[in-house]
């Protein structure tokens, strides 16, 4: 792609490779001053031009913030294409680059929060993003229970917080249509061996999620809090799920719902909890979703799906709607 050449072209000079390592090493965004003073490049209008050229290539992004009576611009890395193939095999070129760190994050919102945390002052906003791609290809099953949850998640918007309908957008995404997207809140169905957005959650995260699809493009989960995987090849892996609600990475504001499992039994059960967490919200019954049992501030649950020949159906790839589930941990 001609972009990539263009970037690796850029690259070939050390000075600017000097300032991309630099903005990724900072786990948060970073001005210009500061990389003055980190750098052994003097000349101001040189770190600019290069900081707007890295802009423009989409190899990090430019934020402009306002403080008191004036605005600051701020850099960070663009994650999405860093955790990129094509990065990856750039950084085997240019060994002076530093690796992309894994995100950490502090959980700025639990299930306490939710689903108050997706509202932005009197507007209510969210991203239902299905997947489309990789080894597998998503099946309609694996979204069953969403339109409710859209219907639900509008009635408690209107009716309880008294939002404006036409201030309540709840938008369906593919994967590869998110684009800006992603700095919105999202509700992500399903495992990256299907959805490219948890694909990249998994990757951006990485160990520092305790609860985990065990790589980017797995369909095993994995509980550090437990040292368990939840294999696809296990009778009881082929029924788990993980119900989460994590900041998300390109917005930290914002959070990230998702919905995802080892197979479509694990993905529908988990979005059959949030609906039915939804529908005891609105009717004021006690909460069905809650923090991790045992890490309280935790907002990240492990469930299996439940059906008399549930397991069977599975085998012989015939679909079902997902009624019951319960929390493994």
């Amino acid at each position: 792609m001609s972009e990539h050449k263009e970037i690796s072209s850029y690259l070939s000079d050390s000075a600017r490779r000097m300032v991309l390592s630099q903005i990724i090493s900072f786990s948060r965004s970073v001005s210009a001053t500061e990389l003055l003073n980190r750098l052994p490049i003097t000349n101001r209008s040189t770190i600019y031009n290069i900081l707007d050229r890295l802009t423009e290539l989409k190899l990090i992004k430019r934020q402009e913030v306002k403080l008191g009576s004036s605005n600051r611009v701020f850099y960070s890395p663009n994650h999405e294409l860093l955790s990129s193939e094509f990065f990856r095999n750039l950084l085997l070129e240019y060994e002076d680059i530093d690796w992309p760190a894994k995100l950490s994050f502090d959980f700025q919102y639990t299930w306490n929060d939710f689903p108050d945390c997706l509202m932005f002052g009197d507007s209510f906003k969210l991203n239902v993003v299905y997947g489309s791609w990789m080894t597998d290809a998503a099946s309609t099953i694996d979204a069953l229970y969403t339109p409710e949850i859209a219907q639900m998640l509008t009635h408690w918007a209107q009716k309880i917080k008294k939002i404006p309908i036409g201030k309540i957008l709840i938008e369906s995404l593919l994967d590869y249509q998110t684009g800006h997207a992603k700095t919105e809140n999202m509700l992500v169905i399903g495992s990256g061996a299907v959805n490219k957005i948890t694909s990249e959650i998994m990757n951006l995260y990485g160990d520092s999620l305790p609860i985990r699809f065990l790589s980017p493009q797995s369909k095993n989960i994995y509980s550090s809090f437990t040292n368990e995987t939840y294999s696809e090849h296990s009778d009881l892996g082929l029924l788990t799920g993980i119900v989460g609600l994590l900041p998300n990475p390109w917005d930290s504001t914002k959070v990230i719902i998702l919905c995802a499992g080892s197979k479509y039994a694990g993905t529908q059960a988990s979005l059959k909890s949030l609906l039915d967490d939804i529908r005891a919200i609105v009717d004021f019954k006690p909460r069905v979703i809650t923090n991790h049992p045992r890490f309280p501030d935790i907002p990240i649950r492990i469930l299996k799906a439940e059906g008399d020949e549930l397991l069977q159906s599975m085998v012989r790839q015939k679909g079902t709607k997902i009624e019951n589930y319960s929390f493994i941990e």
